[in-house]
């Protein structure tokens, strides 16, 4: 999918329709408009307008549902796309804001660890240890998070904005490392997790201290 479209960022920009598609691609099977309206408690016609956006940006498919019976245009049900090709339109909209953080790196690296900084404080606590909850949401980061025996180091494997990363590191590191302090300081152990990026080809490093 070609991700260069502003549809794409225009219509990711809505959470309502990021929550749309995140519903979407959890999905076992495509729904119709009907299921997602009891899904989401959102009126049909505002859902429709949203898919018609998702749809448009190339981020969710439709299909006729040729089982329904009685007279009529049989009903669409609707689809996300690959996940892989969520993931490309998503790499294009952090590039986007990146570059929107301000013109001074240092800025922009301030302004990306407060933001990630805010929105970890926002989010519920895991169960566990430190390193428990570490591992539990560098996962729903889209990492592959690695503890090394001796517990004190976490290995980030196939970072999903890793092409951002290059790029933009002082934004795209920042906001993992806000997230980081969030959790420590949730956890009672304010200044605990520390990111060294690019420790490895393709790896990042998280260290715990004790």
């Amino acid at each position: 999918m070609e991700t260069s479209d502003p549809g794409v960022h225009k219509a990711l920009a809505v959470p309502a329709r990021r929550a749309l598609l995140a519903a979407l691609t959890e999905a076992a099977e495509p729904l119709d408009v009907k299921q997602l309206a009891e899904l989401l408690g959102q009126h049909v016609t505002t859902l429709r307008h949203h898919l018609a956006a998702l749809v448009e940006a190339g981020l969710v498919e439709t299909a006729r549902d040729e089982s329904a019976t009685g007279r009529g245009r049989p009903r669409l049900r609707y689809a996300a796309v690959p996940v892989r090709e969520q993931l490309a339109a998503y790499r294009t909209l952090v590039d986007v804001l990146a570059r929107g953080y301000g013109a001074d790196r240092g800025e922009r690296a301030a302004r990306a660890e407060r933001a990630g900084r805010e929105w970890g404080t926002a989010e519920e606590a895991d169960e566990g240890t430190l390193a428990d909850q570490v591992l539990a949401e560098a996962t729903r980061w889209g990492f592959e998070p690695e503890l090394r025996p001796e517990g004190r180091e976490i290995v980030l494997h196939g970072c999903p904005f890793q092409q951002n990363a290059a790029t933009h590191p002082e934004v795209v590191c920042s906001v993992h490392q806000g997230l980081l302090d969030a959790i420590a300081t949730r956890s009672g152990d304010p200044g605990a997790l520390k990111l060294h990026p690019f420790t490895g080809p393709h790896t990042c490093t998280i260290s715990l201290k004790r």
